[in-house]
């Protein structure tokens, strides 16, 4: 049972179970995450440019089991139990690890065909058990004690460096689909854009664009789209050019060639996103609680670990965690008007907590799947005068332009996104080469590649 109340029920609006205030769960310390992987370029004019190097995150001891992980695979009409006991798990153990999984998932419903690893002891006892999140996420719960603790980790993968340059005959959308294009680009080039360009109904046939885009690939697949890194619209003549930079204080931003801000006062998407998961509705069926309810934000399906920031300057009013939310940054803006909601977050950054003073871009937590959640995903919230409202709907003035400290990084790196994009064919989909090396993005979900570290899993405490 949770107490408390539900924010934003006003005019009418139904109650969403989901963003919780008032008595909530213990407070737990928090989870760190490991991730592994390459860097996020920023690309131009066949060049690969990375700014500044990534935080620095406390490492805690490599959890190494004894023997090989076995793996388990939910047979048609057996039970998690079963499962276990048939491979030699002791019922202790069985409850012990059920029990230290419920506030994450009921492992008493499993599907058919569900594949756990797990590490036992020559006398029965179960060292961990481990399953994925999703295709680049995944999380292990290690014997600790009488009970056991929940570690997260992603899988080492690999970004190619894309360009894609096509005219617009009915929509962007179709003329992505007609060039076996990422969809996603879609959605991530009205974050960029959409502020000045109604996608909906400024386009028009004739129009060109080009984008230049990193993919993200898992053992020679394709997993996701990863960031813009840079691009162009033409619309009605008009040429618009966005470029993605990283200022000397870490904060990534778009721009256009000027240095102008194409971001405004709040963000409308404070995180880099494979996909947009769930959309701002008053009437969702909720994957956790099996019911029809409100979902008063955006929900962006992102790896687990990923650089969650502030959607604007404020202050922080909690840096907590409730039942539903899980871990969750609530943000009181300058103006007062806006307050914004980051929940499911695997855990907070450092220094974050009551009180601490926040400029937009800064990193506040990292993604995670806590809380009523079914896989790694941010929850984005935007409170109006006490009033939630959709954050990818907002009409609001432009952020802060290139600080005069970086703007003559930001030029250079201008002037090679702007070759590239002038010399990227329209009508093609092409994979870019990578030439020049720098230190990758303080951003970048899986930068601890460059320090060296080996791959598997860190256990954080």
């Amino acid at each position: 049972m949770v107490l408390g109340f539900t924010l934003g029920v006003r005019h009418g609006e139904p109650a969403d179970p989901i963003l919780e205030t008032g008595v909530g769960g213990p407070e737990e310390p928090p989870l760190a995450v490991v991730l592994h992987g390459d860097e996020i370029p920023v690309l131009a004019a066949g060049a690969l440019l990375r700014a500044d190097p990534a935080p620095e995150t406390d490492l805690g001891p490599v959890f190494e089991p004894d023997s090989g992980p076995l793996e388990m695979r939910i047979r048609p009409g057996e039970t998690f139990y079963e499962a276990l006991a048939d491979r030699g798990v002791v019922h202790e153990d069985i409850m012990a690890l059920v029990k230290s999984c419920q506030g994450f998932r009921d492992l008493t419903k499993v599907r058919r065909g569900e594949v756990f690893r797990l590490h036992t002891a020559d006398d029965g006892g179960l060292r961990s058990l481990g399953f994925d999140l999703d295709e680049e996420s995944h999380v292990l719960w290690v014997r600790d004690g009488d009970a056991y603790a929940r570690h997260d980790g992603t899988y080492p993968v690999e970004r190619r460096h894309k360009g894609i340059g096509g005219t617009v005959e009915i929509s962007l959308y179709a003329t992505l689909q007609d060039l076996d294009a990422p969809l996603a680009l879609a959605a991530k080039l009205n974050d960029i854009l959409g502020w000045d360009v109604d996608f909906s109904r400024d386009l028009r046939r004739g129009d060109t664009f080009r984008i230049l885009y990193d993919e993200i690939w898992k053992d020679g697949e394709f997993i996701r789209t990863g960031a813009i890194q840079a691009a162009e619209l033409v619309n009605r003549g008009k040429v618009r050019r966005a470029y993605l930079f990283t200022d000397s204080e870490g904060r990534p931003s778009y721009y256009n060639p000027d240095g102008g801000n194409l971001q405004k006062q709040l963000m409308r998407a404070p995180v880099e996103y494979s996909r947009i998961s769930s959309g701002f509705s008053y009437n969702r069926f909720h994957p956790v609680l099996k019911r029809w309810m409100p979902h008063l934000g955006v929900d962006y399906a992102a790896p687990l670990g990923t650089p969650v920031r502030a959607g604007g300057d404020g202050t922080v009013v909690a840096a907590s965690r409730k039942k539903g939310n899980g871990r969750y940054v609530h943000i009181r803006h300058n103006n007062r008007e806006y307050e914004t909601y980051y929940l499911h977050l695997s855990r907070f950054a450092k220094g974050v907590a009551s009180g601490t003073k926040v400029r937009q871009g800064e990193v506040i937590g990292y993604v995670g799947a806590t809380g009523y959640a079914t896989g790694p995903h941010l929850d984005y919230r935007v409170k109006l005068s006490g009033r939630f409202v959709n954050p990818r709907q907002l009409e609001l003035p432009a952020a802060a332009p290139v600080p005069e400290t970086s703007r003559e990084s930001f030029l250079a790196q201008g002037r090679l996104y702007d070759t590239a994009l002038t010399d990227l064919p329209v009508g093609a989909d092409v994979t870019l080469p990578a030439m020049a090396i720098l230190p990758p993005p303080a951003w970048d979900a899986a930068a601890y590649a460059a320090s060296g570290l080996p791959a598997g899993v860190r256990a954080l405490r």
